[in-house]
């Protein structure tokens, strides 16, 4: 396991610890210095997901299941809207609102739920053969880390494509059904 994989792996383990040290201390005099801390984690957190998001496949999953609770959180925020009042045009406009968000925060928790599920919960796509190309999709600094292996394209993490592109060896994958990412992979002999 690498450092970027243990961090990575450890964020969730984080975000309930903090979660329950701020409930604990709400009401003393440590919940400024508890609150302090888990504020400079969370931006060292947040830092490391911005310029590593793709080096590990915990860090990936991190991403889709922070991307399950914001748009729960989202769709969740209004069902604590005040009574709605004025008009019946002001009304209308308020409700035509708290309805696309709801529909906006709920379609994200299905997107990034969805590609769990298939990832986790059903068999992955087993491709054995050769690695025929490595590149990065076109973009910005954000672009996916891409290989083919027998003529299918799937996503890489960065360590894996760095491998895979120097030495292009022939490899047995398993694949995620969800985000296409390899999650395990076997060296065969060539």
């Amino acid at each position: 396991m690498t450092t970027a994989e243990f961090i990575a792996a450890c964020f969730w383990p984080f975000v309930v610890i903090a979660a329950f040290a701020l409930c604990k201390t709400r009401n003393t005099a440590a919940f400024p210095f508890i609150g302090k801390i888990v504020f400079a984690v969370s931006v060292a957190y947040i830092g490391l997901l911005l310029f590593y998001d793709k080096s590990s496949i915990f860090a990936v999953n991190d991403v889709h299941i922070g991307l399950v609770v914001l748009g729960l959180a989202i769709a969740g925020l209004q069902l604590r809207q005040p009574p709605l009042y004025g008009s019946w045009f002001d009304k209308a406009k308020a409700l035509g609102f708290m309805i696309l968000v709801v529909l906006l925060g709920s379609g994200l928790a299905w997107y990034a739920g969805r590609m769990l599920v298939l990832d986790h919960l059903t068999s992955r796509l087993v491709i054995e053969g050769r690695v025929d190309r490595a590149w990065r999709s076109s973009g910005s600094r954000r672009a996916d880390y891409l290989v083919r292996i027998a003529g299918q394209t799937v996503k890489v993490t960065t360590p894996l494509y760095e491998r895979l592109e120097q030495f292009k060896p022939a490899v047995r994958v398993e694949v995620g059904r969800g985000s296409n990412y390899v999650y395990e992979i076997e060296y065969l002999s060539n």
